[in-house]
C-alpha cells in the first residue's frame, strides 16, 4: 500500500503549488547515537537490521555504497547514514522529483552545519535546522546539537530563515535555483 504522500502526490494534492522540502544530513543520529544495541553493531548485524527493513539484495548494496563513502565509518555509523537515507532523504527527493517533473516550482535543502562540540557525533541530526530557522538558540542552549554555537551559527540561521521566509511569502527565492529532477542540481546546502 503507497504511503499517504505518496497518494497525495498520485491524487495530484500539490500540483501548481509551490513546494520546499529539505532534510538535515546526519537525520538518523538523533535517534541511534544513545543506543546502545545499534552502537555496538557488528557489519553482520547491520546487514541483518537492513535486510529486515528493505531486504537482502538492497540492504548489501546501500550498505556498501556507503561504507566506501564512509571509509573511518564504524557498522553503527554506515547503519545510521544508511537510515538517513531510507526514512527521510529518499523519501523526500521522491516527492521533490515527482513534484519537479509535473513542472511544479520545487526547492530542495539540506541542512548541513554541525555542532561546534559534537562529542556524540551527532553531526546535522534531525531537527537541527529548527534553531537556526527560528532563532531560538537561547532557548536551546543546553542542546548537544547547538554545542559551541556562535556569530556563525546565528548568520547561518538568518540565511536560512530569510530563504524560508521568501519561499513562504513568494513561493519562490531569488538566490535559489529551482531543483532539477533526479540530480543534486538545485539542492542548496545550508552550512
Amino acid at each position: 500500500m503507497p504511503r499517504t504522500w505518496q497518494r497525495a502526490l498520485a491524487d495530484g494534492a500539490l500540483d501548481d503549488k509551490p513546494l520546499l522540502v529539505g532534510t538535515t544530513r546526519d537525520e538518523s543520529t538523533a535517534f541511534f547515537a544513545f543506543n546502545p544495541r545499534i552502537r555496538n553493531l557488528t557489519a553482520t548485524a547491520a546487514l541483518d537490521l537492513l535486510t529486515a527493513q528493505i531486504g537482502r539484495q538492497t540492504a548489501l548494496g546501500v550498505y556498501q555504497q556507503h561504507a566506501a563513502r564512509l571509509p573511518q565509518a564504524t557498522p553503527a555509523q554506515i547503519f545510521t547514514a544508511v537510515q538517513t537515507d531510507v526514512v527521510f532523504r529518499d523519501g523526500s527527493l521522491e516527492v521533490a522529483d515527482h513534484h519537479a517533473v509535473g513542472g511544479n516550482t520545487t526547492y530542495v535543502y539540506q541542512f548541513d552545519c554541525a555542532p561546534a562540540e559534537d562529542p556524540h557525533a551527532l553531526g546535522a541530526t534531525h531537527c537541527a535546522e529548527l534553531s537556526f530557522l527560528f532563532n531560538s538558540f537561547d532557548a536551546f542552549s543546553g542542546s548537544p546539537v547547538l554545542a559551541g554555537a556562535g556569530d556563525a551559527q546565528r548568520a547561518l540561521g538568518r540565511e536560512f530563515a530569510t530563504a524560508v521566509a521568501e519561499f513562504v511569502a513568494a513561493g519562490t527565492t531569488s538566490d535559489w535555483p529551482p531543483y532539477a529532477p533526479a540530480t543534486a542540481a538545485g539542492i542548496r546546502h545550508f552550512g
